[in-house]
């Protein structure tokens, strides 16, 4: 890594509140997603390293938000928010602010966050570029007929993140299955849905870190494998992955540096870095994979600004890679100064 930030930088730690956006499908909170946590991590890190650094909650009021931003008189700011005014899809509106403030920020930017926040549009810029991804339909209304796609399939949300809208239920058998998902999703979250062949093998994950320019060029972090348990479960859920409650939280088990052999390391990694250039990357993000029993890789998702709280994968596979949670804080804030203002 390059050297950290200069000391002495004013950073705002902005972070949307997990009582005004992160509730899961039933309307109850989970405590477990709260980003104000996160928030107090990352301004401790950024503290102890010098910085003056304090968290900005990114409320309804925009107006109260730009006016803090300026009386404070940050000179950056560590980008953790999500949701907007309720909605995954306006995370990118949040960045866009920045840029408009003319202010440095942590992270991606407006671009590669709304590409990848349409799990449709992601797919087909992955396919345009030959990175290979499971065959897809994006539905808006009822399956009339068959899809066209070999079950079974799995459907999600067609714009959530977070793994929001993903159940046991959501791999489907057959053509009334999908019509069930599919009508569940339009119900509750009343949005499109996007079924894909579902890939019933190794879950892989790769962090990535850097700008894609010559000074700060993309690097890859050392893989994850979510090892399954129990063979009771498929997927990894939003109950799995939040609800620390749930049996499966505790049967889907992140394990860093995954136990592969070098070569297929080496296929995450290159597969990673073209994802990095092709969706222009920048500051830290993640790329979902799935593995078929003949050994190919398939990317289920591209993840720009994942989740980076202590115990998340991100920081996990950092502390692989021999990056403590503090110097990742520290190096994400870097890669956002070395961008300038946007």
């Amino acid at each position: 890594m390059n050297p950290v930030a200069t000391k002495g930088t004013r950073v705002a730690v902005l972070y949307t509140s997990v009582s005004e956006t992160l509730t899961d499908e039933k309307g109850k909170y989970c405590k477990d997603m709260d980003l104000a946590v996160n928030a107090r991590s990352v301004t401790e890190a950024l503290r102890s390293a010098g910085h003056d650094a304090w968290t900005q909650t990114f409320g309804k009021d925009l107006g109260e938000l730009i006016s803090g931003l300026r009386s404070s008189e940050a000179e950056a700011v560590f980008n953790l928010s999500e949701c907007p005014n309720l909605s995954p899809e306006k995370e990118l509106h949040a960045c866009a602010l920045l840029e408009l403030l003319r202010l440095p920020y942590t992270g991606n930017g407006p671009l590669a966050l709304g590409i990848c926040n349409s799990k449709a549009l992601a797919k087909q810029l992955m396919i345009a570029n030959g990175v290979p991804t499971p065959r897809f339909r994006r539905y808006t209304s009822d399956p009339g007929g068959d899809p066209g796609l070999s079950y079974p399939l799995i459907v999600k949300p067609a714009n959530e993140d977070g793994s929001a809208g993903i159940t046991e239920d959501s791999v489907v058998e057959d053509l009334a299955g999908l019509r069930r998902q599919v009508k569940w999703l339009r119900d509750e979250f009343r949005q499109g849905a996007l079924a894909e062949e579902f890939v019933d093998g190794r879950e892989f994950n790769v962090g990535v870190l850097g700008n894609g320019t010559a000074a700060d060029p993309h690097r890859s972090l050392p893989p994850a494998e979510l090892v399954y348990r129990n063979p009771r479960w498929r997927l990894c859920t939003h109950e799995s992955k939040w609800n620390s409650a749930h049996p499966s939280y505790a049967e889907i088990a992140p394990v860093c540096p995954a136990d592969v052999p070098p070569e297929l390391a080496a296929r995450l990694s290159g597969i990673t870095l073209a994802c990095a250039r092709i969706f222009r990357l920048k500051g830290y993000a993640r790329v979902d994979f799935r593995m078929n029993a003949e050994g190919e890789l398939f990317v289920l998702e591209v993840n720009p600004n994942p989740d980076i709280s202590t115990d998340a994968g991100m920081p996990r596979a950092a502390r692989a890679a021999g990056i403590p949670y503090p110097d990742l804080v520290l190096e994400i804030l870097r890669l956002g100064l070395a961008l300038r203002a946007r």
